[in-house]
C-alpha cells in the first residue's frame, strides 16, 4: 500500500476527515489525506494553501483521478485515516506523481550509483519524476532536460523535510529504492510544473541581462519593490538578484499563470521606467527565445509574452 511520507509526524489516530479539512482551511495549508482500504489501495485527497485540490484512487503506487464525492464517500471499506501536513514543493510533486505513469523501479546501493545514474539522466536529458525510498527517508526529485530542479526536490526524514538526500557524503542510508515517473502532458501537475520552470528560467535571463545594463544596486531596487508587490497576495514566491524562488504549490494552471503575469507586468514596468520600452521589449524578446521551446509553448499558451509586458 502506497503511503507518502511515512517519517512525518502524523495528526493524532482519531483525527476524523473533517477536523483534518478544518485544519487545513483554517491555517492555510498544504496537505494530505489518505484513506487505507480494506482492498489493499487507497485514497488521497489532497489541500493545497488550504483548498481541496484534487482526489486519487492509489493503486499499486499508481494513482487514478477520483471526485472529491467520491473520497468522502469511502466509509465501510476505511481501515486507517491518516492527515500530514506538507509543504508546498511536497504537495506539488506528490500531485505530479499522482498523474503520473510509472517508468520504471530499480535499486540503488550506493551513492556513486546514484550520482551515475544522475550523470546518466544528465546524459539522455531526461524529463521525470523520481521518487526514493527508504527506511529512513521518502521523497521525490523532479528532473528537466536532464538537469535536477533543486527547487523541486524535497525528501522527509525523521527531523523533517529537506531539500537534498541526507547523508550522501558518508554512504547515506541505502538501500534505496527508486521508481521513475513519466508525466502525462495534460495533466495540471506537469503543466503547471513546465510554466513554473519556464517563468523561473525566463525571469533569471531577463534578470541577468538587465542587471548587465543597470548594475547591481538597481536590479536590487527592482527585487525589492518586486517582492512588496507580491507579499499581499500570500505567494511563495521571492526575487534574490537574478533568481526567482518559487516554492507555491498553485491548484490550477490559471491560477499559477496569474501570478506570474502579476509578476512579469511589474518587472517590465520596472525595466519600462528605466531603461525605456523600446529596450524592454527587446530585452525581453531576446531572453524569450533562449528558454527551451516547451516552455516557451505553454507560455504563450498562458499568454505570457513579451509584448504583453512591455509598453
Amino acid at each position: 500500500m502506497k503511503i507518502f511520507f511515512s517519517q512525518v509526524q502524523e495528526f493524532p489516530e482519531n483525527t476524523s476527515q473533517i477536523a483534518a479539512e478544518s485544519y487545513f482551511r483554517e491555517q492555510d495549508s498544504s496537505g494530505l489525506i489518505e484513506k487505507q482500504l480494506n482492498t489493499g489501495k487507497s485514497a488521497v485527497l489532497l489541500f493545497s494553501n488550504g483548498s481541496p485540490n484534487a482526489a486519487y484512487l492509489v493503486e499499486n503506487g499508481r494513482g487514478t483521478p477520483s471526485s472529491m464525492g467520491e473520497f468522502a464517500s469511502l466509509r465501510d471499506e476505511v481501515t486507517r485515516i491518516r492527515a500530514i501536513e506538507l509543504p508546498d514543493i511536497a504537495g506539488r510533486l506528490t500531485l505530479l506523481a499522482l498523474e503520473s505513469q510509472i517508468a520504471n523501479e530499480f535499486k540503488i546501493a550506493d551513492p556513486k550509483s546514484w550520482m551515475s545514474q544522475v550523470a546518466q539522466w544528465k546524459q539522455e536529458q531526461w524529463s521525470g519524476l523520481a521518487e526514493v525510498t527508504s527506511d529512513k527517508l521518502q521523497g521525490f526529485a523532479l528532473f528537466w532536460q536532464g538537469e535536477l530542479q533543486k527547487s523541486d526536490s524535497i525528501f522527509s526524514t525523521a527531523d523533517g523535510f529537506v531539500s537534498e538526500i541526507p547523508g550522501m557524503e558518508n554512504g547515506g542510508d541505502f538501500l534505496w529504492e527508486v521508481t521513475t515517473y513519466s508525466p502525462t502532458p495534460a495533466t495540471q501537475g506537469y503543466q503547471c510544473a513546465v510554466l513554473r520552470l519556464g517563468a523561473m528560467n525566463w525571469s533569471r535571463k531577463i534578470l541577468d541581462r538587465y542587471q548587465q545594463l543597470v548594475g547591481q544596486k538597481l536590479l536590487q531596487t527592482m527585487d525589492r519593490e518586486l517582492n512588496r508587490q507580491i507579499q499581499p497576495w500570500r505567494w511563495h514566491i521571492a526575487l534574490n538578484d537574478s533568481n526567482m524562488l518559487d516554492a507555491h504549490f498553485f491548484p490550477y494552471l490559471m491560477d499559477a499563470a496569474h501570478a506570474y503575469r502579476a509578476l512579469f507586468m511589474a518587472m517590465g514596468a520596472q525595466m519600462n521606467f528605466v531603461i525605456g520600452g523600446n529596450l524592454t521589449l527587446r530585452l525581453l524578446s531576446e531572453t524569450f527565445e533562449q528558454i527551451h521551446p516547451d516552455e516557451r509553448a505553454i507560455l504563450k499558451s498562458q499568454r505570457l509574452i513579451p509584448a504583453a509586458f512591455s509598453e
